[in-house]
Order: C-alpha cells, then structure tokens, then sequence
C-alpha cells in the first residue's frame, strides 16, 4: 500500500478508532517503511515549541511583579491576623479600652422599706445620679440581673424632671432597650420595687 494512504490513515490508528483489518494493514506498511514510521513517531510526541529568547526576556520583569504581589498579599494578611488577635485581646484584657467599646454602668440598691412599702427612689449607677450615653457604644438597654430576687419597675426622667419613659416592668434575667433615650444628654433614672438587694446592669 502507498506510503500516501498510510500517512492518511495514521491519525486514525493513533486515536485508536481503526477496524482490525486496517490496523494489521497499517502495521504491516510501518515495520517495512522507514519514512512512515518516523511519521507516526512525529505525531505521537508531543512538541513544545521552544520560547524564543525575546519573548523570555519580556516575561520575566511580569513573574517578577507577580512574585512580589503574592509576597505583598501573604504579609498583608498575616498582619492583619496579627493585629485583629491583639486587639481582640486588649479590648478583652485592657479596662479603659473595653469599657469605651462595650460601657456599662451598674448600680447596686438595696430596698429596705418599712411594711414593704414601694416608693419611687433614684437610681445611682456608680454612684451618680444621671447617665449619659456618651458614645456610639451604648447599646441603651437597662439589665434587671438574673440574681434579683423580684421585678423592677423603672422610668426615666430628663434633666428638666419630664417622664421620657413611662414606667415599665423589668424581670430578674431580663432587658429592656430605652430607644427613645439620646446621646449625649443627661437622664436619670428611678425605679420601685419589694425590699430586697437589687443589682442593674446599664449598657
């Protein structure tokens, strides 16, 4: 058979998709032709066409770049890491710096009226009178802790003595958010209750 019609059949033979009778014929040609062999050798080797030097020489400066971006990446990120671990700890550990990012306030009161008796009285968180939310932190929420023995009824009055929040029921374990209250300004706090040792949380 011609060395023509083998070289046409070759891709076949390589892709295996040739019947029986054609591959005998095929390898029958290739172990008496040189020229067909080397043929199929060509094509079953993969060439890698050699990368000229010019174009080698542009590429470099870019892997260059690209090296250095990834260095930039990976020390950007473990320093970030770094950084959110110390401060998480500083803010936890450090009392200045978590009591600006998370305030709170308390007040310890204890009730000790004559026949039980329920008055409107002061609160005095840490010993003063009024509270202001001084700064985007406060979540203004009042805490009856979960130690207390009975319910607090608390209202809230502003520096001129006006009710800006109605008397409302707090039960041990439980909060209340005081939304209407505003940065910034003084208010001041009463509560009324059963005699007993009281502590309220004010964050």
């Amino acid at each position: 058979m011609k060395c023509n019609v083998i070289k046409d059949l070759l891709p076949s033979y390589v892709d295996g998709i040739c019947s029986e009778d054609t591959v005998e014929i095929v390898e029958d040609h290739l172990r008496n032709c040189k020229e067909c062999k080397t043929h199929l050798t060509m094509m079953q080797t993969d060439l890698v066409e050699p990368i000229p030097e010019q174009v080698r020489n542009a590429i470099a400066p870019f892997k260059k770049v690209n090296k250095k971006r990834r260095i930039q990446v990976v020390t950007a990120t473990v320093l970030t890491f770094i950084l959110t671990v110390i401060g998480a700890l500083v803010i936890q550990d450090v009392g200045a710096v978590n009591q600006i990012f998370f305030p709170m306030v308390s007040a310890n009161i204890n009730v000790d009226s004559e026949d039980n008796k329920e008055e409107w009285e002061s609160l005095y968180f840490e010993g003063q009178k009024y509270l202001i939310y001084d700064s985007v932190f406060w979540k203004k929420e009042i805490t009856n802790t979960a130690n207390n023995e009975n319910d607090i009824l608390l209202r809230v009055k502003d520096k001129e003595g006006k009710i800006v929040i109605e008397e409302m029921k707090i039960p041990p374990g439980s909060s209340v958010k005081l939304k209407k209250l505003k940065n910034n300004e003084k208010y001041f706090f009463e509560f009324k209750t059963k005699n007993g040792h009281y502590l309220i949380n004010a964050t």
